[in-house]
């Protein structure tokens, strides 16, 4: 069993500053096309957030470096996973969500946290202070700093923030939104990132053709062969 805390034990504020915030475009042009959605991610249109903890590594002592590599692994993962950097959008003539794969960009935070990963304590265990560690909308200036429009539909489907402590460890927020993964999809996402992170091959190609998943009637089976009519047979009476 696990053991009890006291929420008033746990830390309430990170003391988190965000540094810098920007938008990252795939490394290669993708093609401009529409992702359909099936029914259920009709209905499950919200953001999912995880936090990812890492301790410090040698090769890797400045925080500067980190988030770099990051961005860069980010940049490089967006040319299969070409969806992330979309925007959702609604069919005018289905009445249906559609993910517009318009290269528009994914969320990029740098932050920085004035504790080291020991000094927060648990990091399994729930804590609200988390949320800080995990940008849930980009700034309007940054997603239209021509116009300066604030358009809910320009945010972001994936939002990465890469936030070290004084440690060297650092955490990993990302906010997508659900249409974009679900748990399995999700996991082998962030395998994938690692792996263009360490400049190895995509450990699994993403499959990207959600029309398997729509709704359709039941598959009927039309067979030319003979077919058999049993009759029921009654046992004789016993009298």
């Amino acid at each position: 069993m696990g053991s009890l805390h006291d929420p008033l034990s746990l830390l309430q504020d990170l003391k988190v500053t965000v540094h810098h915030s920007c938008l990252v475009f795939p490394t290669q042009q993708t093609q401009k096309k529409t992702v359909f959605l099936s029914n259920i991610d009709q209905v499950l249109n919200f953001d999912v957030q995880t936090v990812h903890f890492f301790g410090a590594h040698k090769d890797f002592s400045e925080s500067q470096i980190v988030a770099e590599k990051v961005k860069d692994a980010l940049a490089k993962i967006l040319v299969p996973y070409d969806f992330l950097a979309g925007r959702l959008k609604l069919n005018p003539n289905t009445s249906r969500l559609e993910i517009d794969c318009n290269a528009s960009g994914a969320g990029f935070v740098v932050a920085l946290s004035e504790y080291a990963l020991d000094e927060i304590g648990d990091l399994v265990y729930p804590n609200s202070a988390f949320a800080q560690l995990v940008c849930s909308a980009m700034d309007y200036r940054i997603l239209n700093p021509a116009t300066g429009d604030d358009h809910d539909h320009d945010q972001p489907l994936c939002i990465l923030q890469v936030t070290t402590f004084k440690c060297g460890g650092f955490a990993m927020g990302i906010s997508n939104n659900h249409a974009t993964f679900d748990g399995l999809s999700f996991r082998l996402f962030l395998d994938n990132l690692a792996a263009v992170a360490a400049n190895k091959p995509l450990v699994a190609i993403p499959y990207k053709d959600r029309h398997i998943l729509a709704a359709r009637s039941h598959p009927m089976s039309h067979s030319s062969t003979l077919s058999y009519k049993s009759s029921r047979i009654c046992p004789p009476s016993m009298t």
